[in-house]
């Protein structure tokens, strides 16, 4: 079959899917039957002019047309997105009757049980705060993140005051401090998106930081006690410590992913035995191995004979460190292969 006949048989072909006759075509592409005749018996070829609206009414693409095949790829992937869509906008419509639903029954509810509106608020608040996180985001195509993040603000701290009205008491003075303290984060991050387009990975990583002492800080001041300075700071601070280390590993280590895994996996093998002999050191005596027993065969084998069951987290980190061992050693060489073919 020539280049021709391939061609005709292909719009004859996408004709019968499309339900069409060639005279139905015909009206609709504004030409003669004939013509369309010709076209399927491959006596002529159309009018560049004519690809597009013949296109449309076959429901197939310019690609598919001059090729005069089925792009499989492409109606899978439209496939896919459509499928996608149906389960986003089944999504969305689920979550919205369940919230109205919740609303009207509480509504309901409250009234004929305590003959007022009390913890009605609360639900309803709650559902318009999961409102801004399922549906809200899709109703909006400009200024999404900050339209979202400032709704969602103010449905919590206005859940909030509904806890409050329901339960009554003081608490509510710290409640909102602290709230405000953690809403600050995601704040934080926004602002940087939006006002640093440069190094905006590495200043959330910043702000993260701050924002874990402020959150404590705002903390201690309704909860009083001596743990801030003592405790509290000297643990974040090396939680802070191994998050810039992790991030400094991912983001500027100039090496490939084998040594960049093996850092990063070498720092998880370390982070628990650093905090429980942090927390020994600052607290009490746990019972806990110290950090260099975590990592001594021969301390776990006499914990396992004394039928103490801390040797299976010994014999974890002694796994885990092996295998960061091991990848170090795999990026290493790889490191040397490619420095040495540059």
């Amino acid at each position: 079959m020539n280049e021709k006949e391939s061609f005709g048989a292909y719009i004859r072909k996408k004709r019968l899917e499309a339900g069409l006759t060639q005279k139905e075509l015909a009206g609709q592409l504004f030409v003669t039957e004939s013509t369309v005749s010709k076209w399927e018996r491959a006596l002529s070829y159309p009018d560049v002019s004519m690809v597009t609206p013949i296109c449309a009414a076959l429901h197939i693409t310019e690609h598919e047309f001059f090729t005069a095949c089925d792009d499989d790829q492409v109606h899978a992937q439209e496939k896919a997105a459509k499928r996608w869509r149906q389960v986003t906008t089944g999504t969305r419509k689920f979550f919205a009757i369940s919230y109205a639903v919740a609303v009207v029954v509480c509504f309901i509810c409250d009234l004929a049980v305590f003959h007022t509106l009390d913890w009605f608020w609360i639900v309803l608040t709650g559902c318009a705060l999961g409102f801004c996180f399922t549906n809200l985001p899709f109703l909006f195509r400009t200024n999404r993140l900050l339209i979202c993040l400032g709704s969602a603000t103010g449905c919590l701290l206005l859940l909030l005051l509904a806890c409050w009205r329901y339960a009554g008491g003081w608490w509510i003075i710290g409640g909102l401090a602290i709230t405000a303290a953690s809403l600050a984060l995601p704040w934080g991050w926004w602002a940087v998106w939006r006002f640093y387009g440069k190094h905006v990975l590495p200043l959330c990583v910043g702000v993260l930081s701050l924002w874990v002492f402020a959150l404590l800080a705002v903390i201690w001041l309704f909860t009083g006690g001596d743990w801030l300075v003592s405790t509290a700071f000297p643990l974040a601070l090396a939680g802070v410590a191994f998050l810039w280390a992790g991030f400094a590993a991912v983001y500027w280590l100039p090496a490939g992913p084998w040594l960049k895994a093996g850092v990063i996996a070498l720092l998880a093998t370390f982070a628990t035995p650093v905090f429980n002999s942090l927390c020994d050191l600052l607290l009490m005596d746990t019972g806990k191995p110290r950090f260099l027993a975590y990592f001594s065969v021969g301390d776990m084998l006499a914990r396992r004979a004394a039928g103490n069951p801390d040797w299976v987290n010994q014999l974890t980190f002694q796994i885990m460190l092996v295998c960061s061992a091991a990848l170090l050693v795999v990026g290493a060489a790889a490191e040397i292969r490619r420095r040495t073919r540059t």
